[in-house]
This record gives C-alpha cells, sequence and structure tokens, in this order.
C-alpha cells in the first residue's frame, strides 16, 4: 500500500498542467492578482524591513526581493517575500482548513522559478499543485492543529512548498519523498502570538517555504526521512493532532480539485471574525444605527474560534500591537462600528486611543457558544441592545467569499488596486495585472519582477 507521501509525489511530479480543470486555472489568476496586491501593499510595514535587513547579507544573490532589483539566495527571498504575503493577514484562506494557502506556495515557485530561469507555465503549474496539497493538508487535520495550539498554516507550509519546489526542480519520486519525510521535523509554528501580539505569524508560511528550499536540496544530496511521515506512529498527525484521521483527503488526488475553495479577504484581520464585521455594518446601513446609540453589542461565537480572538480579555480589549488589533473581536466590531469600515488603516494604533472605540469596546461582550458554529465555515451572531431598549439580531451562516454568500469578482479587482495605488501608477497596476492573468505565457519570471519595482 503507498503512504501518503507517495500519493502526493505521483500527484506533484506528474500532474499535466494541461490536465488542470479550466475553472480551477482561471480562478488560481485571481488568486495571484490578489496575492500580489496584499504583498506590495506591506513592502514598508516594519517586519518586513527587519527580514530584509537580515537576508541583504546572505549570498550567493539568485532571486529577487519583490518591489526591488536587490536579489538573495532563495530561501531567503522565499522568507522575505512570504513575510510580504502574509504581513498584514489579507491574504486568502481556505476557510475549512483554517489555513493561508498562497504566502508559502507563490513565494516558493516565483523565487524558485525566477533562479531557474523558469517559464510562466511551469510556475504556475507548481503554484496549482502547492495550493491543492496545502489545502488537503488542511481539511486532513479538520482543525485540530489550531485546538492543540499550533499554527495550521505553518504546519502546512513545508510539505506544499517541497511539492512547488520538487516540481519545478524535477526531483525523482523518492527524492520527493524523503524530502516531504524531512519536512515533518520542520513542520512547526505555535499561537502563543495570540497572546501578546507579536510579530512571529509574519514568519510562519515563509519559514516553512525556507526550510522547504532545504528538504528538498538535502533529498536530492541523499538525505533521507520517514515515508509515513504523515501517518506513522510518530507522524505528523499522531505529535500534532494526536490522530491518524483525516488523512483520506488524499485519496482522490487529481479528480477532485479544492483549490477554488480558497477564498478572498475582505478586511486584514482573523477571518473568523469577517461575519461578525458584515453583520456590525448591515446594522449601520440597513438601521441607520451610529455608536452613540450603542447600549451593548453581544457576540456568539464557537468555542474554538472564541479562544483565538476573544481570550485574553484584557488583551483584547487593550491591543498593545497590530497583531492584536486583527486578532480581537472586539476591536474590529467597535471598528466598525465607528469607522464604518475596516480596511488597511483601521489597524492604526492610533485608533485604539480613539475615545468612541475604546469605549465601545468596552460594551462588547464575547460568548462561547457552540450552539453558533457551522462547521466548515466562520458564521457570526450578533445581538446590539439599543439605549432605547430595542435589540437588533444579525446572524450570518456563511462568510462572504463561499457559494452560498459570493464574493463581487469586482470587488477583488478593486482590493487589487486599493493595495498597489501607493507604490504604482494605474498603468503600472495595469500591466502587473495583465501579467498576473497571461503568468503562462511567461518565458521567465523577469517581466514579472521588473513589474513590481516601485520606482
Amino acid at each position: 500500500m503507498k503512504t501518503v507521501s507517495e500519493k502526493i509525489a505521483e500527484f506533484v511530479l506528474h500532474q499535466n498542467f494541461a490536465e488542470i480543470p479550466h475553472q480551477t486555472a482561471g480562478y488560481g489568476k485571481l488568486l495571484l492578482m490578489d496575492t500580489f496586491g496584499v504583498a506590495m501593499a506591506n513592502r514598508e510595514l516594519e517586519h518586513a524591513q527587519a527580514i530584509r535587513s537580515v537576508v541583504m547579507n546572505q549570498e550567493p544573490r539568485q532571486s529577487t526581493l519583490w518591489g526591488s532589483r536587490d536579489k538573495v539566495q532563495v530561501s531567503d527571498a522565499v522568507l522575505y517575500n512570504a513575510g510580504l504575503i502574509h504581513g498584514s493577514d489579507y491574504d486568502d484562506t481556505h476557510v475549512a482548513g483554517i489555513v493561508h494557502p498562497s504566502a508559502a506556495v507563490v513565494s516558493t515557485a516565483v523565487a524558485l522559478g525566477e533562479s531557474l530561469g523558469a517559464g510562466g507555465e511551469a510556475v504556475y503549474g507548481a503554484i496549482v499543485m502547492g495550493w491543492e496539497i496545502n489545502v488537503r493538508l488542511a481539511l486532513a487535520a479538520r482543525g485540530r492543529f489550531h485546538d492543540v495550539g499550533f499554527h495550521g498554516t505553518a504546519i502546512a507550509a513545508p510539505f506544499a512548498a517541497a511539492c512547488v519546489a520538487g516540481r519545478l526542480m524535477g526531483v525523482s519520486k523518492d527524492v520527493m519523498v524523503n524530502a516531504l519525510g524531512i519536512c515533518g521535523s520542520q513542520a512547526a509554528g505555535i499561537q502563543e502570538f495570540l497572546r501578546d501580539g507579536s510579530w512571529v505569524k509574519k514568519l510562519h508560511p515563509g519559514w516553512g517555504a525556507h526550510s522547504a528550499i532545504y528538504a528538498v536540496n538535502l533529498a536530492r544530496a541523499g538525505m533521507t526521512g520517514p515515508k509515513k511521515v504523515l501517518e506513522g506512529d510518530f507522524g505528523v498527525w499522531k505529535t500534532h493532532c494526536g490522530t491518524r484521521e483525516g488523512l483520506e483527503e488524499f485519496e482522490d488526488l487529481g479528480k477532485v480539485w479544492h483549490t477554488s475553495e480558497i477564498t478572498f479577504k475582505r478586511y486584514p484581520v482573523c477571518h473568523m471574525t469577517h461575519s461578525f464585521i458584515d453583520c456590525i455594518l448591515k446594522a449601520r446601513i440597513q438601521e441607520q444605527l451610529w455608536p452613540e446609540e450603542v447600549e451593548r453589542i453581544e457576540c456568539r461565537i464557537e468555542k474554538r474560534c472564541y479562544e483565538i480572538v476573544c481570550e485574553p480579555e484584557e488583551a483584547k480589549k487593550n491591543p498593545k500591537t497590530d497583531y492584536m488589533m486583527r486578532f480581537s473581536l472586539p476591536y474590529v466590531v467597535a471598528a466598525a462600528m465607528v469607522q464604518g469600515r475596516v480596511s488597511p488603516w483601521e489597524i492604526d494604533m492610533r485608533l485604539v486611543g480613539d475615545s468612541r472605540i475604546r469605549e465601545l469596546m468596552s460594551r462588547v461582550v464575547c460568548i462561547a457558544d457552540d450552539s453558533k458554529r457551522n462547521p466548515g465555515y466562520f458564521p457570526g451572531w450578533v445581538k446590539i441592545i439599543r439605549k432605547d431598549g430595542r435589540e437588533l439580531v444579525f446572524d450570518q451562516r456563511w462568510e462572504m467569499g463561499t457559494p452560498q454568500n459570493p464574493v463581487d469578482m469586482d470587488a477583488v479587482m478593486t482590493k487589487f488596486g486599493n493595495n498597489l495605488e501607493k507604490f504604482y501608477t494605474k498603468e503600472q497596476v495595469e500591466k502587473l495585472s495583465n501579467l498576473l492573468q497571461n503568468i503562462e505565457k511567461l518565458e521567465n519570471m523577469k517581466p514579472l519582477m521588473e513589474s513590481l519595482v516601485v520606482l
């Protein structure tokens, strides 16, 4: 019987690009645009400058740091570029799996493809393979990584990125299996950042992808890794989840595609809070409700999510960093009510000191309530008690971007433009859009890298 790693290796290495469903390949172009848009919007953030200062001191220089003409080692370019993508928690999400797929996958494919002189079809094919493996790993975990304090994106990243790298390098099945085995010892990332808002989560996808480059190169050099790295007695599933359940997700590789389930984020905050923001914005618009009229806001959320965006209460109601703001249900609810939106510009420490937001945060009550669950989705249930005693209840079962609550694709394009307008002209944005929409036609990655240079 084939191991899970063998099934993954065969799919990744032998799936023909032409056999990828047209819908999947087309949807992926939108994911690419969203990915590069959020990445370039983050280029001036402090964490990005910190990573850049480290990787610029390394040799040799093979792959570009997006937005510049500076080149560093492939593995370091992946670390930096993934940090751009995930730096504001605005990148795409597979909600059912609770994972951000593109940060590790796209950064690896583009950086490695650039160093190898690979064409667009090869790079994009590797990206789609990486998305599919990343999503399946997350689906197989069924949220259990998060339940025990791991960050699912960090755990899946090295495996998905290794698949991308192995495909682009043209490695053998044995090398790919060993590389995945090595990745099992590098699958790490804890969620303690939720308690103090520290920056380490921004590193998780890039660090996993950075280690994946080494895993594939080590396997090519003869290093071996456990063949049952996922399902073994001491494999990732038993050690990280406590069970082997879920790995049947890899039985129908190449027959069923999950990439088009990846959703776009409308707000640069934890996806678990998005439906709550939608409810608050509906209250403002439909009921002409203003912050001064609100006595109390009650938010009911399933326990798994409550522990991430509502606890510890003192820290969530007094966020000290931008990341704590992004993972604070009281803050995003209050900001949405006061500001009428939650954009990148609402993730600003100056707003934490806004008296209206602080006062409203004190009246947001979060309650763990598993009766409000909608498995595989991030719903939002909100009761607003007005000062005149009237109550408003909003219950959004499906977050935006699901088939039941589809996102307008024009909104994706608007987000792309908004993210880039600070750094590029309209002509540059249009050029980048065209390149991404036709990535499979590129002879190499040079035109794409040139289009990202901030003049």
